[in-house]
């Protein structure tokens, strides 16, 4: 295994974790808040592509969330919510939770440029797209790069585990298996593949096809 990271807030900037506690619906804190905006929409890094430099940091257990914006400055904020109820659709899924008024909210709306939302997950799981753990193998991001002259920058794949010294494409043999990542063991249930015009390689997509899967047991 090379990396270990989490999305605390979905489109903005993934954190790297030295260690992960996950159970069946995931890591608490992975995607645990989104951004909407007042037409109901969910905001994503592929709309919003500004959002992948700035950096969240989320404690769940002391319940204050702050964002750090490329130019050093810090904002900070409550993570407690308010009591209205918000739920929008993206890729099928329903996201639905409460807004988070405060600060940060108000000077993500200034920095995109519109007026948005926080919203806390009710509850955990709810953010993912493709599942509760997603890996990649570093022969994908190796060929991903050759392939489309890209850098290796691991974050722009946004996963939560990367495991080291793969073959290309290796993922794809892991679907029906179980795979050890640590003291965790996941039953691999799909491959999910990814792909954006030859040049567009930035936070979250790149020019090529990579895989990513699975499901915790």
């Amino acid at each position: 295994m090379s990396g270990l990271a989490i999305a605390p807030v979905k489109a903005l900037a993934v954190v790297s974790r030295t260690e992960l506690r996950v159970g069946p619906d995931g890591v608490a804190e992975d995607r645990r808040l989104f951004l909407i905006t007042s037409a109901g929409k969910i905001v994503t890094l592929r709309d919003f592509p500004a959002l992948g430099s700035v950096r969240p940091q989320l404690d769940l257990a002391a319940g204050r969330i702050a964002v750090e914006f490329p130019d050093g400055s810090v904002v900070k904020g409550s993570l407690t919510p308010s009591d209205q109820r918000v739920a929008g659709t993206f890729l099928g899924k329903r996201r639905a939770g409460r807004v988070v008024p405060g600060p940060p909210a108000e000077v993500l709306s200034d920095y995109l440029g519109q007026p948005v939302s926080l919203v806390l997950a009710e509850r955990i799981g709810v953010g993912w797209d493709e599942g509760p753990v997603t890996m990649l193998g570093s022969g994908s991001v190796d060929r991903v790069a050759d392939t489309a002259s890209a850098g290796r920058d691991l974050r722009r794949f946004r996963m939560t585990v990367t495991v080291a010294g793969t073959a290309p494409f290796e993922e794809d043999s892991w679907v029906g298996r179980r795979v050890g990542i640590g003291e965790l063991v996941v039953a691999v249930r799909t491959g999910s593949s990814w792909a954006s015009s030859p040049g567009s390689c930035g936070p979250g997509r790149c020019a090529s096809a990579i895989r990513s899967t699975s499901t915790p047991v």
